[in-house]
C-alpha cells in the first residue's frame, strides 16, 4: 500500500519520512517559439549546466497539466471593466463567455468522440490546459569536521529523534520536526536559490502549490489555481514544530481503485481514470533541436499529460565504475558468443557501443551520470477516452525514438512517483543518461502568450489556447515585462486582416472603459454608430467634407485649446505647405513673426496669418502671403483656413471618437514626398492637423486610459513633420496613460530604432516579400535568416498574425471577433455580388 512520503512542509522545503529535505521551485516558463537554432542551443547549454551543477543527491522534475476554466477567466476579465458603461460591458463579456465555452465543449466532444447530447453545458465551464514546471532538489549537507563536540551533538540529536519518533508513533497523530534542523536547511536553500536563478527564473513554491499539486494528482480537475486555498496548520514550540498527520493525508482524499492498466480516482463530484507509462527504450540518438518532446507535446496533444522525472545522481567516479562494469558484462557476452561460434546479438553490440561512448563522455566532461525514472500520467473522464489518449501519446513518443511501456499492476506505485520527495518505484525502466538528456527535453519551454485574463482577442493557433491582453499594463512596470510602452504596431499588406484586428482591439479597449480616438482617412467606419449599437457606447463620428459648412473645422487655432500649441501646429502646417524651412533666413522669420502676432489676437485663425503677412509691408512677407492665398481655398485647404469665427469644431466627448475626412487623397506609399501632388500634400496636411488634435486628446484626463488609432500611419511617417508628431504622440502616451496604435504596411514605416523601442504590442500579418519578412522578424527581435520563421509569416492565413506581447513572447494567433455582427461591422472588404437564387417548382424538379 503506497503511503505519502511527505512528513512536513515549510515554505518551499519538504521533509520526507526518510529525513531527506528537498527544496522545490516553480520554473517560470520561457518562450521557445520562433527561436533560432543558436538561441535554442544556448538554452540547451544553460539547462545542461543547471543540471550538471548537482554532483550528488536526487532531483525531481515535474510537468503538471493544470486545467483552467474558460468561464473563470472570463469572470476575472470582468474585473478589468471600468467606466460608466460597466453593466453593458459585463453583459457583453458574459455573452462572449457563452460562445467561447460552447465552442470549447464542442471541440472537446469531437476530440473525445462524445455525442453533443451527452454534454451537460450547465455544469461544464470549458477548460484549457496550462502547463506548470516544478523542480525539486535534495539538500545535501556538506562533510563536516567530526570534533568531539560535534560527535556529542550528533549522538544527542539521534537519541532525541528516536524518543520523539517512538512517542509520536504511539500517539499516531503528529509529526515533529526540529526547528534548528529546518533553520539549517533554510540557509542551504538560500544558497541553492542564488545558484539556480543565474540561468532561469524560479519561484519558491508555497504550501498552496503543494496542496494544489497533490489534489490534482488525486483526481481534482477544473479548479483554478487562484481560487484554490490550502494551509498546513503548525504548532510551533521552542525546539520543535508539530503538524497533524491528517492535515497532510487529506490532500489525497479520494477513493482509489487500482486496475491492471489504470487507476480509478473517485471524488465527491467527479471521477477520473488515470494511466501511467514509463520509458522502456530510447532508440538511437535524440536529435536537438527539433526533438524537445515536452515542448512539442503541448502542441501535438489536445489532452493533459503530466510528467515526472525522478533522478538519482551518481558522481563521476561512481558512474565510471558502473559504466565500466556494464561494458565488461557486454564484452563477456560478446566473447561467449564468439567462443561458441555464434553471432553476437544486436542488442549486445548496441549496448557495448553505448557503454563505450558513455565512458568516453564521462571521462571528458567529468560530469555525473543520472539514473532516471521517467513516468507519464494520462487522465480522462472515461476508460474508452483514456485508451485513445494512451495510444496517441505512445505514438507521439515513438515518433521521437522513445518507446513507452505500460506496466501491468504497477499503476499505484508509478502514481506515487509524482508525489514530491518520493523515490523511484520500479528499477525495470531505469535509464542511464547524462545532463544533455534533460537539456534536450525542453523542460520549461512553453508557448505562453498574452495575459491570464483581460480583453479576449483570439486563439493561439499552435495550442488552441485563448489569448488575452491588457495593454494598459505596459506602463505599470509589470514583473517580467520587457517593455513599458503603450504603443501598438499593426503591420502587413492589404487583405491580411490588419484592419479587422485594429478595429477589434480599439473597440474592446472602449468596452473595457478606455476613451478612444480613431483617425480614419479612408472613411471606413461611418456605419459604426448603428452597427455597434449592441455595445451601448457613445460613439461620436465626425465626417469632414470640403464644403462651406466645414470651413475651418481643422484650423489649428480653432481645434487646439492652448494658443502656444496652436502656434506650433500652424508653423508646422505652413512650413510643410510652403516648403519654407528653418534654414531659410528670409522667409522663415517673416512667417514665424506673423504666426506669433496671430497667436496674441483674441480671434485667431489661419487666414489671419495671411493678413499679418500683408501688414508686414515688405516684399518677402508679401510673396509669402500671396503664396498661401494661392492654396488657402483650394480643395481640402478650406478645412484648414478660417478667420477664427468658426462656432464649432471637432471634439472627443464620446467614448469612441472617429474623425473621417471624406475623399482624402493619400499618395501611394512608394511615392517620394517630393513628388506629391497638391491634393496629396493637402491630404497629408489634414492628417497632421488631426494627429495634433490626437495629442491634445492624449493630454486630457490622465486617470482614464486612452487609445489613439492612426490608420494609414505611413502617410504621416513619410514626412518630417508627421514623423516628429508621431514620435511625440508615442513618448507622451506612457506619461499620460494613453496608447497609440500605428497601422501601416511595412516595418520600415514605423521609423527609427528610438520609435521601435517604444512599441509594446506588435502584430504582423501575412507578407510574401522576403525582404519585408526579414525586416518584420528583425523588428520582433527574431532571427531574420531563419527559414522556418520566414515560412510561418508567408503561410499566415487571413486573420492570423505574428503577435509579440509585453513580455517579449511571440506566437501566431488568430484574431477572433467572436460575434458575427461584430465581424460584419469591422469587415472592410467590398460587398460580394450574390446571384439571385432560382426557385424551381416540383414539376421542374421532376
Amino acid at each position: 500500500m503506497f503511503q505519502i512520503p511527505i512528513k512536513y512542509i515549510e515554505n518551499n522545503l519538504v521533509l520526507n519520512n526518510d529525513k531527506e529535505c528537498f527544496a522545490y521551485y516553480e520554473m517560470i516558463p520561457y518562450n521557445y517559439s520562433f527561436l533560432s537554432a543558436d538561441q535554442k542551443n544556448q538554452i540547451h547549454d544553460e539547462f545542461r549546466q543547471l543540471v550538471a551543477a548537482n554532483k550528488n543527491g536526487r532531483m525531481h522534475f515535474l510537468m503538471i497539466a493544470a486545467e483552467t476554466s474558460i468561464r473563470e477567466r472570463q469572470e476575472r476579465s470582468k474585473q478589468c471593466v471600468v467606466g460608466e458603461h460597466k453593466e453593458a460591458a459585463e453583459y457583453f463579456v458574459g455573452r462572449q463567455t457563452e460562445i467561447l465555452v460552447a465552442d470549447t465543449l464542442a471541440d472537446e466532444a469531437v476530440d473525445d468522440d462524445v455525442e453533443k447530447s451527452e454534454m451537460k453545458n450547465d455544469d461544464r465551464n470549458g477548460s484549457q490546459i496550462d502547463y506548470r514546471f516544478f523542480i525539486g532538489i535534495k539538500l545535501v549537507t556538506r562533510d563536516e569536521e567530526l570534533t568531539a563536540t560535534r560527535v556529542k551533538e550528533l549522538v544527542r540529536d539521534a537519541v532525541i529523534d528516536f524518543v520523539k519518533s517512538v512517542n509520536h508513533e504511539l500517539a499516531g497523530d503528529f509529526y515533529s520536526v526540529s526547528n534548528s534542523e529546518m533553520s539549517r536547511y533554510a540557509r542551504m536553500e538560500k544558497q541553492l536559490m542564488k545558484r539556480i536563478s543565474r540561468r532561469f527564473r524560479f519561484r519558491r513554491m508555497e504550501e498552496k502549490d503543494f496542496g494544489y499539486l497533490m489534489e490534482h494528482l488525486y483526481g481534482q480537475t477544473r479548479v483554478p489555481y487562484y481560487q484554490y486555498h490550502y494551509r498546513l496548520p503548525k504548532e510551533r514550540m521552542k525546539e520543535e514544530t508539530l503538524v497533524k498527520k491528517y492535515d497532510l493525508l487529506k490532500l489525497s482524499r479520494c477513493l482509489q481503485e487500482e486496475h491492471q492498466r489504470y487507476v480509478k480516482l473517485e471524488r465527491q463530484k467527479e471521477t477520473v481514470y488515470a494511466a501511467y507509462l514509463s520509458i522502456d527504450t530510447i532508440i538511437g540518438e535524440i536529435a536537438f533541436p527539433s526533438s524537445e518532446i515536452l515542448y512539442y507535446s503541448q502542441e501535438a496533444l489536445s489532452f493533459p499529460v503530466d510528467v515526472s522525472v525522478n533522478v538519482e545522481i551518481a558522481p563521476n567516479k561512481k558512474a565510471l565504475t558502473t559504466v565500466r562494469n556494464k561494458k565488461k558484462e557486454m564484452q563477456d557476452l560478446d566473447n561467449h558468443a564468439y567462443q561458441n561460434s555464434q553471432d553476437t546479438d544486436n542488442t549486445v553490440i548496441d549496448g557495448l557501443q553505448a557503454a563505450v561512448e558513455l565512458e568516453d563522455e564521462l571521462i571528458a566532461s567529468k560530469d555525473a551520470m543520472y539514473k532516471v525514472s521517467y513516468v507519464l500520467r494520462v487522465s480522462a473522464s472515461s476508460v474508452d477516452v483514456l485508451e485513445d489518449r494512451v495510444d496517441e501519446l505512445m505514438e507521439l513518443y515513438s515518433d521521437s525514438n522513445i518507446k513507452l511501456a505500460r506496466p501491468f499492476g504497477d499503476m499505484l506505485g508509478l502514481a506515487g512517483e509524482f508525489i514530491p520527495t518520493s523515490k523511484r518505484y520500479l528499477d525495470d525502466y531505469v535509464q542511464y543518461v547524462t545532463a544533455d538528456f534533460f537539456a534536450a527535453l525542453g523542460f520549461g519551454a512553453a508557448q505562453i502568450i498574452g495575459e491570464e485574463f483581460g480583453e479576449y482577442i483570439g486563439i493561439n493557433t499552435a495550442t488552441g489556447r485563448h489569448v488575452y491582453i491588457r495593454p494598459e499594463l505596459a506602463a505599470q512596470g509589470v514583473k517580467g515585462s520587457v517593455t513599458n510602452a503603450l504603443t501598438k504596431a499593426f503591420l502587413g499588406s492589404l487583405g491580411g486582416g490588419k484592419s479587422m484586428s485594429v478595429n477589434l482591439l480599439s473597440t474592446l479597449a472602449t468596452v473595457y472603459g478606455a476613451k478612444t480616438l480613431i483617425i480614419d482617412p479612408k472613411s471606413e467606419r461611418g456605419q459604426w454608430k448603428e452597427k455597434l449599437e449592441p455595445l451601448g457606447l457613445d460613439i461620436n463620428i465626425v465626417e469632414l467634407e470640403n464644403d462651406e459648412d466645414n470651413r475651418g473645422m481643422l484650423d489649428p487655432f480653432v481645434i487646439l485649446r492652448r494658443a502656444k500649441d496652436a502656434e506650433s501646429l500652424a508653423m508646422d502646417l505652413l512650413t510643410y505647405l510652403t516648403g519654407v524651412s528653418i534654414s531659410d533666413g528670409e522667409r522663415f522669420p517673416e512667417l514665424r513673426e506673423a504666426v506669433r502676432r496671430v497667436g496674441k489676437r483674441e480671434q485667431r485663425g489661419m487666414l489671419c496669418v495671411i493678413e499679418e503677412l500683408h501688414n508686414a509691408g515688405n516684399p518677402v512677407a508679401e510673396n509669402l502671403a500671396r503664396h498661401i492665398e494661392g492654396f488657402a481655398d483650394y480643395d481640402f485647404a478650406a478645412l484648414l483656413f478660417s478667420d477664427g469665427s468658426v462656432s464649432g469644431s471637432i471634439g472627443y466627448d464620446g467614448d469612441m471618437n472617429i474623425i473621417q475626412v471624406k475623399d482624402l487623397t493619400l499618395p501611394d506609399k512608394e511615392k517620394s514626398p517630393d513628388e506629391y501632388s497638391s491634393i496629396e500634400r493637402l491630404s497629408i496636411a489634414a492628417m497632421i492637423v488631426i494627429s495634433n488634435f490626437a495629442l491634445d486628446f492624449i493630454y486630457s484626463d490622465r486617470s482614464v486610459f486612452k487609445d489613439v488609432v492612426l490608420d494609414e500611419a505611413w502617410s504621416l511617417l513619410a514626412v518630417a513633420q508627421g514623423k516628429a508628431l508621431v514620435n511625440k504622440l508615442v513618448r507622451a502616451g506612457r506619461a499620460m496613460n494613453a496608447g497609440v496604435d500605428i497601422v501601416t504596411q511595412n516595418a520600415d514605416d514605423v521609423g527609427d530604432e528610438k520609435m521601435k523601442n517604444n512599441i509594446g504590442l506588435k502584430f504582423a500579418f501575412r507578407s510574401t516579400d522576403i525582404v519585408e519578412i526579414k525586416k518584420i522578424l528583425t523588428f520582433f527581435g527574431l532571427d531574420p535568416e531563419d527559414e522556418d520563421n520566414q515560412k510561418k509569416i508567408k503561410g499566415l492565413e487571413n486573420g492570423e498574425c505574428l503577435f509579440q506581447d509585453l513580455y517579449g513572447r511571440t506566437a501566431v494567433i488568430y484574431i477572433d471577433p467572436v460575434f458575427n455582427w461584430l465581424f460584419d461591422a469591422f469587415d472592410t472588404r467590398p460587398p460580394q455580388r450574390v446571384e439571385e437564387e432560382v426557385i424551381l417548382d416540383e414539376a421542374d424538379v421532376e
